[in-house]
């Protein structure tokens, strides 16, 4: 066992996946920390996020909202989760609103993922995109459950790491298992942001 680890710290040592973690921590610490100040600061000199946002929102239908956040999510994150984890705590049983929009979350990058399957059978596609993004494949292929899991925590777009496991056919048993940690990512940022919004 001794041995097993030691070459799997030899392999990813000289891959950089030590230097690509400890950067990514960094950077996510430092974003975390911004944004929470950022809204501690917008929350006691405002009338709050909750209330901009519930009132750009309530001209529209829960379902509307609940559709395009869906829609958002598959196509490469386009608007924060985090702005519809808010949005949830309106209702009176928030929780179980976050779930839904996990649940939609998970169900979108996994859709993301046969998308890019697809894409990865047309050729000329297939070429442009890994001579474009070909250095995020081979990292993809290095380090692929970790990068899942990484896109699934972090505020970092899901689907795309979804559609590029598809498109180097990744295992997709693999995907569904590791993509749960998208799942605990809105209880995890809904716990922080309820304290704070």
């Amino acid at each position: 066992m001794w041995r097993s680890i030691k070459r799997h710290h030899f392999f990813y040592r000289r891959k950089g996946f030590y230097k690509f973690l400890s950067g990514i921590s960094v950077k996510f610490a430092a974003f975390f920390t911004l944004v929470l100040l950022g809204l501690g600061i917008f929350e006691y000199a405002t009338p709050g996020m909750v209330h901009y946002f519930t009132l750009y929102t309530s001209k529209l239908s829960n379902g509307l909202i609940v559709g395009f956040f869906f829609a958002s999510e598959f196509f490469l994150g386009l608007v924060p989760p985090d702005l519809f984890i808010v949005w949830a705590k309106k209702f009176s049983s928030p929780y179980a609103v976050v779930t839904l929009l996990a649940v939609l979350s998970y169900s979108a990058g996994l859709l993301a993922y046969f998308f890019g399957v697809r894409l990865g059978g047309m050729n000329r596609i297939n070429e442009y995109i890994h001579k474009r993004y070909g250095q995020h494949f081979n990292m993809l292929r290095s380090w692929g459950g970790f990068l899942i899991i990484v896109a699934a925590l972090l505020p970092l777009p899901f689907s795309i790491m979804c559609m590029g496991a598809g498109i180097l056919r990744y295992s997709f048993r693999m995907l569904m298992l590791l993509g749960v940690f998208r799942i605990a990512r809105f209880f995890l940022y809904a716990g922080v942001l309820y304290q704070v919004v």
